[in-house]
């Protein structure tokens, strides 16, 4: 077997090799806040493969569609074709006798040695046709005998014009004081050969195919993805599963906030939050809960926002120094207080409601 385009090997799995050994190496998000030993203990024990066995099928996909891509082949069937017909070029410029009649004993002997047909042609300061290309060399040898030493009337030998002329590179240029490159006559007269190559690409194709729906089909059912909804997508419709719809959950949030309706406002930045979980997303959520009056969670949620912008870390702890400690008459006197801030040209942040913040995405 061998690759007709190897170079895909070459440069391609390098770059494959740099990528996945990122890949398998970074940290995920729960490891910066666990450790190994604890995740271990907390992970629950199931049927479907783990990150690292999941990306190993990744990994062995890309280099199966590496060695699709440098084409693997076997040959298959080896072709011999008929000898090219080979032009024999005569310089009939100005010569004297004796090498005129060595040019064409030369001419003649080189006739038997070739295979296949052959044409012949004349030239000095033009070109002249002596025999169109025939395999009868005793006919071809007979004109060359026969030509007359009164064809040279020209001093001039343009072996450029020659080329530009006949558009072929199979040309054997005999010449009165000109020695004959048997190289070039060997290489000519020699058989064209070539093989027909069976092609295996479709195999590591399959494979990789078949690698990557194992690797697909391995993830939770809280990641897997239906038929149905793959379906959809290709068909132009959106699903509320990817994502596509889900800006209008978080307006129909903020638009609750807004109008002093808290619970539905907690209920749909839930939602989003479990949908796009982020330190905004919680913090949001957290506000909220602030609002409709579960003070507990709301604390819990503040408390997880971990993030390291400044001023979301600012936001966080005015609105959790607001929320009551003892009684709630208190706490409910706290949360009428109306947080006064110049939201500067760059912030991100707006004031919707009684001082309480959201994050603008």
């Amino acid at each position: 077997m061998s690759f007709l385009h190897p170079e895909f090997i070459f440069w391609m799995t390098p770059f494959v090799g740099i990528l996945f050994y990122f890949w398998f190496t970074q940290k995920r998000h729960n490891e910066h806040h666990f450790s190994l030993e604890a995740l271990e203990k907390l992970r629950v024990n199931g049927s479907t493969l783990g990150d690292d066995g999941r990306n190993g099928f990744f990994l062995g996909a890309s280099l199966l569609i590496i060695l699709a891509l440098a084409q693997p082949a076997v040959q298959h069937e080896r072709i011999v074709d008929a000898p090219e017909t080979i032009l024999i070029a005569m310089d009939i410029s100005n010569h004297s006798l004796v090498e005129f009649e060595a040019m064409k004993k030369r001419a003649m002997a080189l006739i038997d040695e070739i295979e296949g047909a052959v044409e012949l042609v004349g030239y000095d300061s033009k070109v002249y046709r002596i025999a169109p290309a025939s395999e009868d060399k005793n006919t071809l040898k007979e004109l060359i005998a026969n030509l007359s030493p009164q064809i040279m009337n020209s001093s001039i030998s343009d072996e450029k014009l020659l080329r530009n002329v006949c558009k072929t590179s199979n040309i054997i240029v005999v010449s009165g004081n000109k020695t004959i490159d048997r190289g070039i006559v060997e290489k000519l007269r020699k058989p064209k050969e070539h093989w027909v190559y069976l092609p295996l690409f479709y195999f590591p194709l399959a494979l990789a195919m078949l690698f990557i729906a194992i690797a697909l089909s391995s993830m939770s059912k809280r990641q897997s993805v239906s038929m149905t909804m793959v379906t959809m997508i290709f068909m132009g419709v959106s699903d509320g599963r990817a994502g596509v719809m889900d800006f209008r959950l978080l307006e129909d949030a903020k638009r609750a906030y807004s109008h002093g309706q808290y619970e539905q406002s907690t209920r749909l930045f839930g939602e989003y939050r479990l949908l796009h979980d982020s330190p905004q997303a919680r913090y949001n959520y957290a506000n909220a809960l602030f609002k409709a009056g579960h003070f507990e969670k709301a604390r819990y949620w503040y408390e997880r926002v971990d993030t390291n912008d400044s001023r979301l870390k600012e936001w966080v702890r005015i609105n959790k120094g607001q929320l009551p400690v003892k009684k709630r008459e208190k706490a409910e006197k706290k949360s009428e207080i109306t947080i006064k801030k110049e939201n500067k040209k760059g912030q991100n942040l707006i004031e919707i409601g009684n001082g309480t913040p959201l994050f603008i995405y």
